[in-house]
Formats: C-alpha cells, sequence, structure tokens
C-alpha cells in the first residue's frame, strides 16, 4: 500500500531535514552531499533506510537495488519520487 503522492519538493525538504536532525555533523546538508563516503556509518543507513520505508512506504528490494541511489539527498529524492510515481 503506497501513501498518497508527496511532492518531490517536500520529499526533498523532509529527506533533508531528517538528515539534519540525525547526522548533525553534516547540517546543513545540500542536495550533493556525498553520504557514501563515510559520511554516514552502516547503522546510520539502516535508519535511513527506514525513515525512506516508514515515512515514504518505499522499499529497497535485493533485486535491483543500487547503494548509489543513497549517494546523495539529491538521489534520495530522485529514488523516492521514482518509486512512487
Amino acid at each position: 500500500m503506497q501513501s498518497a503522492a508527496v511532492p518531490t519538493d517536500d520529499i526533498s525538504a523532509e529527506i533533508h531535514a531528517y538528515i539534519d536532525r540525525r547526522f548533525p555533523a553534516l547540517a546543513p546538508v545540500a542536495p550533493d552531499t556525498a553520504l557514501l563516503d563515510g559520511a554516514i556509518d552502516s547503522l546510520g543507513f539502516l535508519e535511513l533506510i527506514m525513515f525512506l520505508g516508514e515515512r515514504f512506504g518505499v522499499s529497497m528490494e535485493d533485486d535491483g537495488f543500487d547503494f548509489q541511489e543513497l549517494a546523495t539527498p539529491a538521489s534520495l529524492v530522485r529514488f523516492v519520487s521514482q518509486v512512487r510515481a
């Protein structure tokens, strides 16, 4: 079951706010902030994935999932927007 459509600007704002709140060392996070270069540890990524699932109803299945979808806040927004389209 998917949640109601959320505009891309709202998705972006929520993802940025979550990252700023959860990972204050990255704040203020920019759309192109690198997340895969050690900025966020494995537990942090698990929490980020759980947030995306709980807030936007998306899941990251093993088949076809590309970790580059987690590379930056902008790639997260694109991923959520595409999955929910």
